[in-house]
């Protein structure tokens, strides 16, 4: 028995003697990001009025007034980010207000993805409409992120003209505050 011992601590001294150490330095570049994306991207927003009845009012008809706003964001410190909109080009028509009203974020995402401000009646004046964006990412594509949807309130019927019709264009600005 003693000499299984004697052999056993033998192996144990043998084999640290041939133990050897060394040290890599690394480095970590970690880059500020703000990407801000719309899916589905190539489609465009259609937003009509119409009403089929005599003595009803008009009612929005809507063939695609969805989009999904994405975004990775990574800032510098204790900074933080929030999402504006505004009308950038052409002109609501008489009468009408084009509205937006902002989900609260779903999907995939991690981080802190900000808050949204609900519904906006959109003008030239950029407005938030997600709020305290700090290290975060929402996922990719339809369903992740918030869900933008688009539409139309009268608001004065005495000045709709129905052979009037716009094309707007609505910018989307990611911001450091």
């Amino acid at each position: 028995m003693k000499q299984l011992i004697y052999i056993i601590c033998g192996l144990c001294a043998i084999s640290s003697f041939g133990q050897s150490q060394g040290s890599v330095n690394a480095t970590f570049n970690l880059f500020e990001v703000a990407m801000l994306d719309l899916k589905p991207n190539n489609s465009t927003v259609t937003l009509s009025l119409a009403t089929n009845e005599a003595g009803e009012k008009a009612a929005m008809v809507t063939a695609n007034n969805k989009k999904w706003l994405n975004f990775s964001s990574a800032v510098i410190g204790n900074n933080a980010r929030s999402i504006s909109v505004k009308i950038d080009g052409g002109q609501v028509p008489s009468g009408i207000y084009l509205k937006l009203s902002t989900s609260n974020v779903m999907g995939n995402g991690l981080g802190f993805r900000g808050s949204s401000a609900g519904i906006l009646t959109l003008t030239s004046t950029p407005q938030t409409i997600v709020s305290n964006i700090r290290g975060a990412y929402t996922g990719e594509g339809i369903g992740n992120g918030y869900e933008l949807t688009y539409y139309l309130e009268i608001f004065d019927y005495k000045l709709l003209d129905f052979n009037q019709s716009a094309t707007l264009t609505i910018t989307l600005t990611l911001t450091d505050l």
